[in-house]
């Protein structure tokens, strides 16, 4: 697993008006926690962050300019829209030691059952498990495409990393292919209830796509 390293500067000041500031120059505040060690307030690049997230890395090597940190992206604060990041959270680890988080999951492929007039309908869009440091993978993949109406895949179905500890009930169903009618009236449910969270920004409501 290649690991790719993160600079970042120490700062000082954590009030709101300083983090505004930080924000404008570019920058993304952070902090840095765990191992029983003090807690340390960090700014990065902005972009360096972004393409952090859109690589989907989960273990990094922060720079902190006087040694280096393995770390967890423990979280990620964006806007009210979900647009701009606002903050990123680390939490220290060893790359020999197990970890827990949430890895996402991508559906591949398109199920048998869509030529007979069924939907892919998917419950969970990401597994928690606890991994190996050193052998976290990006996402899992989740091949759908034997799937027929009404078969469905679970959670012990999915090819976790060696090594790796599923947490939740085995027999929890991750993805299925559902008749047309009832999987659209779930989606229906599903955008509605998003709808009504509060904070919830119109559109906001999202369904993982297969990747074909």
């Amino acid at each position: 697993m290649q690991i790719p390293t993160l600079k970042a500067s120490r700062r000082e000041n954590s009030g709101t008006k300083a983090m505004r500031k930080l924000r404008a120059e570019g920058h993304l505040p952070g902090v840095l926690y765990g191992k029983g060690e003090g807690n340390i307030n960090l700014q990065f690049s902005y972009t360096d962050v972004e393409k952090l997230v859109h690589d989907a890395s989960h273990v990094v090597e922060l720079d902190l300019g006087d040694g280096k940190q393995t770390a967890l992206v423990r979280g990620l604060q964006r806007d009210h829209l979900g647009d701009n990041l606002q903050h990123i959270d680390f939490i220290r680890i060893n790359l020999d030691e197990k970890v827990k988080l949430r890895l996402p999951l991508t559906f591949v492929g398109t199920p048998r059952g869509a030529a007979h007039g069924g939907l892919l309908e998917v419950l969970h869009g990401d597994v928690e498990v606890n991994c190996p440091a050193d052998k976290i993978p990006k996402y899992v993949e989740v091949e759908v495409t034997k799937l027929e109406v009404d078969d469905s895949l679970k959670f012990k179905d999915l090819s976790i990393p060696e090594g790796a500890e599923l947490i939740p009930n085995p027999e929890g169903i991750v993805v299925k292919c559902a008749q047309a009618r009832r999987a659209a009236a779930l989606n229906k449910a599903q955008e509605l209830q998003e709808a009504g969270k509060p904070g919830a920004a119109p559109g906001a409501a999202k369904k993982p796509e297969a990747k074909k």
